[in-house]
């Protein structure tokens, strides 16, 4: 019975001694940002919709590190200095590409990760009449990739994250509105009472491919409304 209890103080000492080394190992210290652009320049998302997966070459047991692309297109992550591969998922506003891109991360690195979108948005401009209480956007689509083009939404949130998860009102054109792509969209929101009576709100729209889930967005702009 003595020695049963020596073996198993002795077994929770080993543990402890173990529990100490882990936790005594170095947090990762560097960052890796960056973000994903279309020809040089930003591509917008639904914040935490889309995401970039790493792996850390010269592992044999390797697991994914998610990593979110903010609503503006940029991303940040928190790991150990290393080689890692960067992937692009599918699923997102732009065409698959199955290449990777290797990045070598010492100390904070900064990666700009090209996609090439199926659509994208270009001069958006949002107005607001305060007499009719309508917010009125405009902008130009471009077709960049060869799927069609569903829909175009005009977005209006309360806060500074705006998109089809995060908006108070919103107006969609369908692809029957959209088949003459060289001309300028507009679209129209009238605010109801409860936003009508705010100091401003936010502003964005939205570009949906057909067979394609999330949209590529504009950036986001406030609307004073008093």
């Amino acid at each position: 019975m003595k020695s049963k209890l020596i073996s198993s103080i002795f077994i929770l000492f080993v543990i402890l001694i173990a529990g100490c080394e882990y936790d005594n190992y170095d947090p990762p210290k560097s960052f890796l940002t960056g973000t994903v652009t279309y020809n040089g320049n930003p591509v917008g998302v639904r914040s935490g919709g889309t995401q970039l997966e790493l792996w850390q070459y010269g592992y044999a047991l390797r697991s994914k590190i998610s990593v979110y692309i903010a609503q503006d297109g940029t991303f940040s992550a928190r790991l150990f200095d290393g080689n890692y591969k960067l992937v692009r998922l599918t699923g997102a506003p732009w065409q698959s590409q199955t290449d990777s891109i290797s990045v070598t991360v010492n100390g904070n690195t900064t990666v700009d990760v090209p996609v090439t979108p199926y659509f994208i948005i270009t001069n958006p401009n949002f107005t607001y009449n305060s007499s009719t209480g309508a917010i009125t956007s405009t902008c130009n689509i471009t077709k960049v990739g060869t799927l069609n083009i569903e829909s175009l939404t005009l977005y209006i949130g309360i806060t500074s994250i705006v998109d089809a998860n995060n908006t108070s009102q919103s107006n969609t054109l369908s692809s029957g509105s959209l088949t003459d792509l060289t001309t300028p969209k507009t679209n129209v929101v009238t605010l109801n009472t409860t936003n009508k009576s705010r100091k401003y709100v936010y502003a964005r729209l939205g570009v949906k491919t057909s067979g394609v889930g999330e949209r590529l967005y504009s950036p986001v702009q406030k609307i004073i409304l008093q």
